[in-house]
């Protein structure tokens, strides 16, 4: 397999020497960054965009956490190991929760301003497959960008952190099992750059742009999963990927997420004929966990012969005052929310599988740590319980700056690197294609003969551009996304049987032969 994208020698490029690296600006590279810095490390933050491009900044869904009178770390445990079907790595499940207190408490202290009832308590929501209302919110449906907002002015004021926007991780340089640092490109000056780093994190988000609809900023492409895996990261369970129930089913509107906090305040979804019917598939019914929920709407499209359903918030108590960022989206489209049914339909929403690591962060390549989405570990088995990522980045944030901290690796800056052998060819980068394979053969239900045509759609891609070089953030970015669309699909073929986000028609059932993790590494 091509190990670079592009030719180069570090000899010959100009060189940013940090302590630590972290590629990404979502909740997890924001708060791996400031506690980094606290403690001590010269960190540098780069995003391929700007700082505001993440899928945290788009979160309407809330953070969970152990704050009510009735709930325990226990109960919170339970309610994640259940909606992870089996596939959940309990040591961490349990690390998550238990430290997540904290971690809240502490982004508190930092400035975040959370919702609160009258009585002046915090306000906890309910969603899908908790027990229990422990889910906080900030103004209303905006909690990701309060979250932001909250991060983003401890990491821009701190003294330690540099911020580099517009700049694209093109590979990793690896030796002998260690991260020593990255290459990088900018677009906009057409020039790379090495970056020498003591420890590099990758918090680069999801891969819901590998789809046709996704809830997805452009930018979650799955760039991150694909660098580490070339540079020789050991991936877990690339195959289970999360469809949220209810995006925004409207020309134009199918980025935008219409929050599971509308059901559990109460909202109900009707098919195209008005009737319920959720309580036909689930005994938790609309509050179902979201693979069951979403596979229960798409049979009732297909049923009807529909794009999509409908979600009723009409009986919602101060519906407006509760979801104000839903409310003002709906209204663009001419939707009234308090009198009308909104449509909408299932899009790719999270990625449960990703970059394998530990309890620390850190991934099968010393060094190299890998926070949030992009990472996998243990917390979200086959299906993600309802706001966990959030916290999930708040946790393992913190635990991966303080054990870079602990380490203080010094900088290598003996090692060079190059790449001299790869081909100039011309290609289109064509990513509407690979969406299309993906969202017909990848998407809610899979089988045999829809995986074999894509694993050979890729295979036959990835050999015409095997040893060529990208000259482009346009062509960077499609080489990863179709290696990262790839690996889901080899997985995917792999596991015969259903389970959590995965579900396979002609293998209908989890199976316990089947209770286990799928590895992927390069060769």
């Amino acid at each position: 397999m091509q190990r670079y994208l592009m030719n180069f020698s570090t000899k010959d490029l100009p060189v940013q020497k940090t302590d630590c690296l972290v590629v990404g600006s979502g909740v997890a590279g924001l708060t791996t960054a400031w506690y980094a810095a606290e403690k001590g490390q010269k960190v540098l933050l780069m995003v391929k965009d700007t700082l505001h491009d993440s899928n945290t900044n788009q979160a309407q869904g809330g953070i969970a956490s152990v704050f009510g009178e009735d709930d325990t770390f226990a109960l919170h445990v339970a309610d994640t190991i259940k909606a992870g079907a089996g596939l959940c790595d309990e040591e961490i499940v349990r690390l998550v929760v238990e430290e997540g207190h904290d971690a809240v408490e502490n982004l508190m202290k930092l400035g975040a301003i959370f919702d609160h009832d009258k009585q002046g308590n915090i306000a906890l929501g309910r969603e899908g497959c908790h027990s229990r209302s422990r889910v906080l919110h900030a103004k209303g449906d905006a909690t990701g960008a309060e979250v932001v907002r909250c991060l983003l002015a401890a990491v821009e004021s701190h003294p330690n952190i540099v911020i580099m926007e517009h700049h694209y991780l093109v590979d990793l340089l690896i030796q002998q099992g260690t991260c020593y640092g990255g290459l990088l490109w900018c677009e906009h000056n057409k020039e790379l750059l090495t970056v020498r780093a003591g420890s590099i994190v990758l918090a680069t988000g999801g891969a819901g742009q590998l789809f046709v609809h996704t809830t997805n900023p452009d930018g979650a492409t799955g760039s991150g999963i694909s660098i580490a895996y070339r540079a020789g990261a050991v991936l877990m369970d690339m195959e289970f990927v999360q469809f949220h129930p209810t995006a925004l089913a409207f020309s134009g509107g199918d980025n935008f997420l219409i929050s599971e906090a509308v059901r559990g305040a109460g909202g109900i979804l009707r098919n195209a004929r008005g009737e319920r019917f959720m309580p036909k598939y689930h005994e938790l019914a609309e509050l179902a966990p979201r693979d069951i929920v979403a596979r229960a709407i798409f049979q009732e499209m297909k049923q009807d012969g529909a794009d999509h359903i409908y979600l009723d918030a009409r009986a919602i108590d101060q519906l407006t005052t509760k979801f104000p960022m839903i409310t003002a989206t709906c209204e663009t489209y001419g939707i009234n929310i308090q009198s009308d049914l909104i449509p909408v339909a299932p899009a790719a929403h999270y990625m449960m599988g990703g970059i394998q690591v530990d309890r620390n962060g850190e991934s099968s390549i010393q060094q190299l740590f890998v926070c949030g989405e992009a990472a996998c570990t243990g917390l979200h088995g086959a299906n993600r319980l309802a706001s966990n990522s959030l916290l999930e980045g708040l946790v393992f944030g913190r635990r991966i700056a303080e054990l870079i901290a602990r380490r203080h690796v010094a900088i290598q800056e003996s090692i060079d690197w190059k790449c001299t052998s790869l081909q100039k060819k011309a290609y289109r980068c064509d990513i509407t294609a690979m969406q299309k394979i993906m969202s017909r053969h990848l998407g809610l239900i899979r089988d045999f003969s829809g995986l074999t045509v894509a694993n050979e759609f890729f295979a036959g891609i990835h050999n015409n551009l095997d040893g060529t070089n990208a000259f482009s953030q346009q062509e960077l970015e499609y080489r990863n996304m179709l290696l990262t669309a790839k690996l889901i699909a080899q997985t995917a073929a792999m596991r015969q049987e259903s389970r959590g986000g995965h579900y396979r028609s002609d293998y209908s059932r989890p199976s316990a032969a089947w209770q286990q993790h799928i590895l992927e590494k390069s060769r």
